[in-house]
């Protein structure tokens, strides 16, 4: 059930640089679930991970953890403001 699924230019594997991040979209390797599998990675070290049913809810997923990801530590964002 692996697909060759394309959506407004994006095709799986897919793989895109994002803040010094890489996002890498492929297919679910669980045939019977279908879906994505998606990773945020940074120096070659897994960062963030998670299953999706759309290639666009990878995508989200993806630029959501990497958004976490740069944010500043809670502690840190109180210096920052002053």
């Amino acid at each position: 059930m692996y697909s060759n699924y394309a959506d407004k230019d994006i095709t799986v594997p897919y793989e895109e640089q994002v803040n010094g991040f890489i996002i890498y979209i492929e297919d679910n390797p669980d045939r019977w679930r279908g879906g994505y599998s998606w990773s945020v990675c940074k120096d070659e070290v897994l960062w963030h991970e998670g299953l999706t049913f759309t290639i666009s809810d990878a995508i989200h997923s993806a630029n959501n953890a990497i958004a976490v990801l740069s944010s500043p530590p809670l502690g840190r964002q109180a210096e920052l403001i002053d």
